[in-house]
């Protein structure tokens, strides 16, 4: 019940003193080879893309994209075998409207067909990872 109490005042004094575990918490996860959930829009012309806010479930050995948060709801695995990045940027004003304004983009490939994967900043290093590829930053 204390630690409780002192999760509410903090959080109510310091805005983001529950983000930060939380990140801390996903990081030691995915480190540990679980998986972590984060919404993210991909966007394009290949069957795992979506038109709006989905769900990436990433980790060290697979990426699923899903419509809600719920592991087992329409889930699909990513063909992380075939991807690769182009680059990864701050979201731009001609980048589609659903991708949110502090949003990181990457732009990717699935053989010659492009799509973009857009999360939180803090969450593209997950995405990159997955693929294989350096974390940004």
């Amino acid at each position: 019940m204390i630690t409780f109490l002192i999760d509410v005042a903090g959080n109510l004094l310091v805005p983001d003193f529950g983000g930060r575990r939380r990140a801390r918490a996903q990081a030691r996860t995915f480190a540990e080879g679980g998986e972590v959930l984060f919404e993210a829009c991909v966007l394009g012309e290949r069957p795992y893309c979506s038109p709006g806010v989905v769900f990436l479930a990433a980790s060290r050995i697979a990426l699923h994209v899903s419509p809600t948060e719920v592991k087992s709801l329409a889930r699909r695995a990513l063909p992380t075998e075939h991807l690769a990045i182009r680059q990864i940027r701050r979201r731009t004003r001609s980048d589609p409207r659903i991708i949110r304004p502090f949003w990181s983009v990457a732009e990717c490939h699935d053989g010659h067909v492009g799509f973009v994967v857009a999360c939180a900043p803090e969450h593209m290093r997950y995405f990159t990872e997955s693929l294989g590829a350096e974390g940004p930053g």
